[in-house]
């Protein structure tokens, strides 16, 4: 979508300055590439989404209690409030994803004005979502996924609400935890070896969910060394241990096949 959307009185001045820098502690980065950028919005502004996003009705029901659960997402831009329609908009616009393109090396990326799979996610108390990789594959705009955007937007967390976003190799060694911090926005690669989730209940007040904007981008081809599955429009989910599955809901199917995974890591 281009977009003559601009990003003054939005962000923090400085959030994306210096985009060697960011690069390079993008790249360093394990267990693979990501950046944490603190305060990305100014402040004003992030109010301003907050209150929205959290009175935005969402559209899409994302639970199957199996590997996600009281879990729901907005994708309905008439439904977004206007600060919200700006910030997503600017979001898939040239001049952010040009300046995400500098950051995470690839060139060509662009986004999906539909905003398949993205947008404005809740989570209620107890809720989840299991380690994952990405759908590689977007079949309407022929493209490989390669680049996720998060935004939080959940003032005065506190570790007791748990919910941190767990980022890890396909084996579960030295997992990286990033709290969901009030106006934090992270970046990182997205592949069939970027394994990510928030697994573990969240202990979120009732009426506070865990709150985010997710934003995908995509490129024509991809290097090979990030393919495992063909091309892919599911989201496939790696069980941790026997506590990460519950055989009491969902289809047979979907609970045999994420007991199966948790074994063979297929």
């Amino acid at each position: 979508m281009a977009t003559l959307v601009r990003s003054e009185e939005m962000l923090r001045r400085d959030a994306l300055a210096e985009p060697e820098r960011l690069r390079a502690a993008y790249q360093a980065a394990t267990p693979y590439p990501h950046l944490i950028i603190d305060d990305f919005l100014d402040g004003q502004f992030a109010d301003q989404v907050h209150e929205e996003a959290r009175l935005t009705a969402a559209n899409k029901d994302a639970s199957n209690g199996i590997t996600q659960s009281l879990k729901v997402a907005c994708t309905d831009w008439a439904a977004f409030g206007p600060q919200t329609h700006r910030l997503i908009s600017y979001f898939n616009s040239d001049e952010f994803i040009a300046r995400l393109g500098e950051i995470v090396g690839i060139a060509d990326l662009f986004g999906d004005p539909e905003l398949e799979g993205g947008g404005i996610h809740m989570t209620r108390r107890t809720g989840f979502l299991k380690m994952h990789t990405d759908f590689n594959w977007h079949d309407r705009l022929q493209a490989d996924r390669r680049i996720n955007i998060l935004l939080y937007l959940n003032k005065d967390w506190q570790p007791a609400y748990r919910g941190e976003l767990v980022l890890s190799d396909l084996e579960l060694r030295d997992p990286v935890s990033v709290e969901p911090i009030f106006n934090r926005l992270v970046i990182f690669n997205t592949n069939d070896l970027t394994l990510h989730g928030h697994p573990d209940p969240l202990m979120f007040p009732d009426n506070y969910p865990r709150t985010s904007i997710a934003m995908y981008y995509y490129s024509h081809g991809k290097p090979e060394a990030e393919r495992i599955r063909g091309r892919a429009t599911t989201t496939r989910y790696l069980p941790r241990d026997k506590h990460d599955i519950s055989l009491k809901q969902g289809s047979l199917k979907a609970r045999l096949g994420y007991l199966a995974r948790r074994f063979l890591r297929i």
